[in-house]
């Protein structure tokens, strides 16, 4: 499966309460153009979609806070997955989406297929944490056993690398923050 469908398959399964923080990129393009708006998309920020997500998870005990990263920007920013872990927050989701490239930069390998993700995050006792290749068959069992976990959740999966012709999103950062921040407040 590619992201965007992944991506699209998750609208079946958010709600108004849920918040997205999306990793900089074609995956917020592909969440700006897929999913109710708006979201905390991340643009210029490589590495920080799972800290950005463990502090909205920390600051909204009440809202599912769903992290979609690339494995491109989970590698760059893992350190984070130690801090999630030490405060294991239950409404934080992380998603990572894994093409084994920096995709939106041009395609360069990445280093993910050197990590084997399950004994990976197993070994930071993650409440829920599964790795699969990303199928049509399994995409529903495996997003709903993820988001519906009442605890700390991290989904690996495998994904075709394919870049969607999207349009950039059209707001600026403070734009982003002012309309996540009026709907948080809400």
């Amino acid at each position: 499966m590619k992201g965007i469908e992944v991506i699209s398959a998750l609208k079946s399964f958010i709600d108004e309460n849920d918040v997205i923080v999306s990793s900089n990129g074609n995956i917020s393009r592909e969440v700006f153009h897929t999913l109710p708006r708006p979201q905390v998309y991340l643009r210029g920020a490589m590495g920080l979609p799972v800290p950005v997500g463990l502090g909205l998870a920390q600051a909204n005990p009440n809202k599912r806070i769903i992290v979609i990263t690339g494995d491109g920007n989970f590698l760059m920013g893992l350190g984070s997955i130690v801090t999630s872990a030490f405060y294991k927050p239950k409404n934080l989701k992380i998603l990572i989406l894994d093409n084994m490239q920096y995709f939106t930069t041009g395609g360069q390998q990445t280093v993910s297929s050197a990590i084997n993700y399950p004994e990976f995050l197993e070994s930071f006792k993650i409440g829920y944490s599964r790795s699969a290749k990303a199928s049509e068959d399994k995409i529903k069992k495996d997003l709903t056993e993820f988001l519906n976990s009442q605890t700390f959740s991290v989904l690996h999966l495998t994904i075709q690398a394919s870049k969607e012709n999207l349009e950039n999103i059209p707001w600026h950062p403070e734009e982003i923050a002012q309309k996540i921040t009026a709907r948080l407040t809400k």
